[in-house]
């Protein structure tokens, strides 16, 4: 099977389709009956063949794209994915004032005409991830208001450390009309503090390793993430000029800066779309390849594909072929979402 994505940025449409030459084997985007419930139809069994080319990472893109808020200047990002979440939070970007321009799957965005703190209603219906913005916003401009992600309550994935951590760093936080309220207390900035978190959820890692970053003194926040993201979030700050020590660790160090500039980053490929592809060839029996890949952040799949006896070879820096032409030695039927978001991929 040859599978292909359009690559281009924000086509209209904006579906991305694959489909598979192997004769008994369709894969197809039908009409949605609403744009909550899509349909697809997977019709088998058959084996997969080709090359796959993987996207950025999703997950990264979006606290990537709501730093950029914290800086004086343009940012480029390299890399996008070519998913409607990024298009939502180019709007909720642009809808602040921020210059933004997308061509090529990069995105170049430029904030010092940000003037507005408030995100509009509509677009935050659009995509949770533009909660991100409230850690940057009340840092460089002292005040913020977002809804609920979502449209949600605080309860089911809830955003409760987020606001718990800005305030520990100096904010005034309040819940009004489905919206959260946060301004700097001294009505001038945050500033540097302590926060332990309940769990290491990323989330929240994210919004207060940016907010953080523009604190007046040092920050230490503990029992955070260790996510791949949440160090490819560092990095990106670190080269607008904040200083943060710890990232991939279970505690950092953050002292705030003044004044952060634009920079330019390469999105790093998706990790959860290399681990789909990767069991995709393992559950059909198939031999395809992915590139590219960083293979150190999907080893744990790689372990455990092995063990069930896929053979998984590296035929360069970022390019791996996965065959499996043997039947399974164990069942993986036990394999959730959640490993994406773990450090290693648990199996029954």
């Amino acid at each position: 099977m040859a599978l292909s994505c359009n690559n281009t940025l924000f086509p209209k449409p904006f579906f991305t389709s694959c489909s598979s030459q192997t004769q008994g084997t369709h894969f197809s985007n039908l009409p949605q009956p609403t744009k909550q419930d899509p349909i697809f139809k997977i019709k088998g069994p058959s084996t997969l063949s080709g090359h796959i080319t993987i996207s950025g990472s999703k997950n990264a893109s979006l606290p990537l794209l709501a730093a950029t808020l914290c800086c004086s200047g343009t940012s480029l990002l390299h890399n996008l994915p070519n998913v409607s979440d990024i298009q939502a939070m180019a709007s909720i970007l642009s809808s602040l004032g921020a210059k933004v321009d997308a061509f090529d799957g990069k995105m170049r965005v430029n904030s010092d005409g940000v003037g507005k703190v408030e995100v509009d209603l509509e677009e935050m219906k659009k995509i949770r991830g533009g909660f991100f913005v409230i850690g940057p916003l009340v840092a460089r401009f002292g005040e913020a208001v977002v809804a609920l992600p979502g449209g949600c309550n605080i309860g089911k994935r809830p955003v409760d450390l987020h606001l718990r951590g800005l305030r520990a760093l100096g904010a005034v936080v309040e819940l009004r009309d489905g919206k959260v309220w946060a301004r700097a207390a001294n009505g001038r900035g945050l500033v540097g503090g302590k926060f332990r978190l309940d769990y290491p959820s990323v989330g929240a890692t994210e919004t207060l390793m940016m907010a953080a970053s523009m604190a007046d003194g040092t920050t230490m926040l503990s029992n955070v993430a260790k996510e791949p993201e949440v160090v490819d979030l560092a990095r990106f700050l670190t080269d607008c000029g904040a200083w943060i020590e710890g990232a991939g660790s279970d505690n950092l160090i953050i002292r705030g800066k003044r004044q952060l500039y634009g920079s330019e980053c390469v999105i790093k490929p998706d990790r959860i779309e290399t681990g789909t592809f990767m069991l995709a060839a393992a559950i059909t029996r198939s031999c395809i390849l992915l590139s590219p890949v960083i293979p150190s952040r999907v080893s744990c799949l790689m372990d455990k594909l092995s063990q069930a006896g896929c053979k998984i070879s590296r035929l360069d820096q970022q390019t791996l072929q996965i065959c499996n032409l043997k039947q399974w030695h164990f069942s993986l039927h036990a394999l959730v979402p959640a490993w994406w978001r773990s450090p290693c991929l648990t199996t029954v």
